[in-house]
């Protein structure tokens, strides 16, 4: 080889080593206002600040809309409800016929409380109470939240179907129609910024209130024969939560970082890595990760991990995953 071609291929090299490092990675979530937002956003900042890695959340209508997206490594990150992971990848359910069987896990990032919520002022009290008010239903472009809706509700022995019907694309769109008086319970997501509004535009009624879940034998099973990986817990009071005016039983379940077998080991690596070694800074950056646990990051599952997640949780004896 010339010297010539040799600097050439040389700078070739160089090149493309700068382009990669300077490759924006996309993290895709629900829209604004949305605790996946909130989350994605923390999880953009520690990448470029603690992994060297350059990032940006890519807001969307919903899991439905994303998922193959992430699948196919058009984004390279995602982050998916434990019920989205196993339906995406398995073809099951909302994603019936569309096996996602590219995708790969980062690992929890946060366990997701939801509960229905009413006006301050509602006559309901508990889950049960809600039988043939009017609620957000199909949600055409977030279709696994029909599923979670649907299992809350079963808590009290109810479904959707059960409900006066009011179509929205997606559960922010449901929460901001309770504010706004189009619904009269709605799917909430604890702590997020789209309940914080609709407890505003809720004061002429005394604001937001979570019903009461039950957690006998009967309303959980009812609850998982719906989504198995669901639990509920009670919440106390905090200005961090509004609706929650007492100790208050809320569903729960894990939230994933999900990538796909498109983006290379390293960036993976990187990024577990950076988000286990900095759970301060992810939890000064969004109030759902102030319960982040880097220990509980891998979760047993039946979809399969990243490898370049895998090769980390191995070197830190997080190896294998654990059942919740």
């Amino acid at each position: 080889m010339t010297l010539s071609k040799y600097l050439i291929c040389t700078l070739a090299l160089t090149f493309t080593a700068v382009l990669a490092q300077a490759q924006v990675l996309g993290i895709a979530t629900n829209a604004q206002g949305s605790l996946y937002y909130s989350v994605g956003a923390a999880i953009a900042g520690v990448m470029q600040q603690k992994a060297g890695l350059t990032a940006r959340v890519q807001p969307m209508s919903g899991s439905s809309a994303y998922a193959p997206l992430v699948n196919r490594g058009q984004v390279e990150f995602g982050l998916l409800n434990v019920l989205d992971v196993v339906h995406a990848y398995t073809g099951l359910e909302n994603f019936k016929g569309r096996q996602h069987q590219d995708m790969r896990l980062v690992g929890v990032m946060f366990v997701l409380p939801v509960g229905m919520g009413v006006p301050f002022d509602s006559p309901a009290k508990t889950v049960k109470d809600l039988k043939g008010l009017r609620a957000p239903s199909q949600f055409t472009a977030q279709s696994t939240i029909q599923f979670v809706q649907n299992a809350a509700l079963a808590t009290g022995g109810l479904s959707t179907e059960d409900m006066k019907p009011f179509p929205v694309s997606d559960y922010v769109k449901g929460m901001e129609a309770l504010g706004d008086g189009k619904v009269e319970t709605a799917l909430f997501c604890l702590g997020c910024g789209t309940a914080q509004e609709a407890n505003v535009n809720l004061s002429a009624h005394g604001g937001l209130r979570f019903v009461e879940m039950s957690d006998t034998p009967e309303a959980i099973a009812a609850m998982h024969k719906v989504f198995a990986s669901a639990y509920t817990q009670v919440f106390q009071p905090s200005p961090a939560y509004p609706g929650v005016i007492g100790p208050t039983r809320l569903m729960v379940y894990s939230a994933f970082l999900v990538s796909s077998k498109h983006v290379p080991d390293d960036v993976v690596y990187k990024v577990t890595k950076a988000l286990y070694e900095n759970k301060v800074a992810l939890g000064a950056a969004s109030a759902p990760m102030k319960s982040f646990d880097p220990k509980a990051m891998a979760e047993a599952n039946t979809v399969i991990y990243h490898p370049g997640a895998e090769k980390f949780y191995r070197e830190v004896g997080e190896w294998p995953p654990k059942k919740r």
